[in-house]
């Protein structure tokens, strides 16, 4: 298979649409924690937070067909290589990184899809892994602006969203 030279465009949506939905399941985690608690001790759950629970499971499960989607891409049509002048230390590195977030992303959808349907009470491994994804997305992030911004190497570039006119 030969190395593309960019990304594909649906590569670079699927991107945005998974750090969106991991940041609106961040702003709306707590309804779904009392609907489960509530299943738990018995009891009835706030009709709005049964809402919202189902809104984060919506999106959990965006989340997980736009990973999916994107490992498929990846398998199908590669990645491009890691931008000129990379060290091979800071390539193995990020490609480490992007394998943990790939991880990261599975596991959070597989422990919440246990968890909420009921198979395994797997919310105390769910929320661990929440905060590998955090620090995990926050390093990712700090790395592209630092690759941007210092090195000058045009990494935030390759993953900014193309618009048709």
């Amino acid at each position: 298979m030969t190395v593309p030279q960019a990304y594909r465009p649906a590569q670079i949506w699927l991107h945005w649409i998974v750090v969106l939905g991991v940041i609106l399941q961040i702003a709306i985690h707590e309804p779904i924690v009392r609907v489960l608690a509530a299943r738990d001790a018995g009891t009835a759950a706030d009709a709005s937070d049964v809402t919202l629970a189902w809104v984060h499971v919506s999106i959990g499960s965006v989340i997980m067909l736009a990973v999916i989607a994107r490992l498929i891409l990846r398998w199908r049509h590669g990645a491009p290589a890691h931008v000129p002048g990379m060290s091979e230390t800071q390539g193995r590195q990020a490609s480490a990184m992007h394998a943990a977030l790939y991880g990261l992303l599975l596991g959070m959808v597989v422990t919440g899809m246990l968890t909420w349907n009921g198979i395994a009470p797997l919310g105390s491994v769910h929320f661990a892994i929440n905060i590998a994804l955090f620090f995990a997305a926050l390093a990712h992030a700090a790395a592209a602006i630092y690759n941007q911004i210092v090195r000058k190497d045009g990494t935030l570039a390759r993953m900014k969203p193309r618009f048709r006119v």
